[in-house]
C-alpha cells in the first residue's frame, strides 16, 4: 500500500506492515495559463487587423457578415474550450464527504478506490494526470497549449467544433489576404512614361 505523508512525500507499506519511505518526487510546476491565452489574442487580432489594414477585408456585406459570424463563433468556442472545467476528477477529501452522506449507497463506501499519488484523486476508467494543470482529468484526451487547458470529458465537443471554425477562419482569411495582395499588384503596375519620350520597347 502506498500513500502520502507530505506534499510529495511518498511511504510505502510492506506486507509484513514495515514502512518504507520512497524517494519524494519533485513538486510539478502548473502551467501560466495566461501566456498561450495573450498569444492567441495578439496574433488573431494582429493578423484580422493587418487584413483591414490592406483593405482586404470583404467588399459584399453578406460575405462581410459570415467572416465576421466565424470571428465572433471562434472566439466563443476558444474562450469555452480554455476556460471551461474539462472534466476534473474529485480530489480524496471530496470523495470521502461524498460517500459519507446518508444518501449515498452504503456500498460505494466498501469499495477500495485508488487514488493519483500526485493530487489525491479518485482514479477512474480513462482518468489521467496532468502534469500542466496538476489535477486529474476524465476522459483526458491530451493538453492543449493553446488553450492553457486540457481537453477532457466536458470540453471534447467543444473542442472539435472550435478546430472547425478555426480551420475555416484561417483558410478565409488567408483567401482574401491573397486577393487583397493580388488587387494591390495589379493598381502598381511599371511607372507611366513621361511627356516627351518614348514607352520602352520590350526585347
Amino acid at each position: 500500500r502506498i500513500a502520502q505523508s507530505g506534499a510529495m512525500a511518498t511511504t510505502a507499506t510492506l506486507p509484513s506492515g514495515a514502512t518504507v519511505d520512497l524517494p519524494s518526487l519533485p513538486a510539478p510546476r502548473p502551467q501560466r495559463k495566461w501566456q498561450p491565452r495573450l498569444v492567441w489574442v495578439s496574433l488573431h487580432a494582429g493578423g484580422i487587423g493587418l487584413l483591414l489594414l490592406s483593405g482586404g477585408w470583404p467588399s459584399q456585406t453578406s460575405i462581410a457578415a459570415v467572416y465576421s459570424a466565424v470571428i465572433t463563433l471562434t472566439a466563443l468556442l476558444y474562450a469555452a474550450a480554455s476556460f471551461r472545467d474539462p472534466g476534473y476528477a474529485e480530489t480524496a477529501a471530496k470523495t470521502a464527504a461524498r460517500l459519507a452522506s446518508p444518501s449515498d449507497d452504503f456500498q460505494e463506501a466498501l469499495l477500495d478506490q485508488a487514488y493519483c499519488v500526485h493530487c489525491h484523486a479518485e482514479l477512474r476508467a480513462r482518468t489521467k494526470h496532468c502534469h500542466d494543470c496538476c489535477r486529474c482529468v476524465r476522459r483526458m484526451d491530451h493538453h492543449c497549449w493553446w488553450l492553457g487547458n486540457c481537453v477532457g470529458e466536458r470540453t471534447h465537443c467543444i473542442f472539435v467544433s472550435y478546430l472547425f471554425l478555426q480551420t475555416a477562419l484561417l483558410v478565409a482569411t488567408g483567401v482574401f489576404a491573397s486577393l487583397a495582395v493580388g488587387a494591390a499588384e495589379r493598381r502598381g503596375g511599371p511607372p507611366p512614361p513621361r511627356e516627351g519620350r518614348a514607352p520602352p520597347r520590350l526585347s
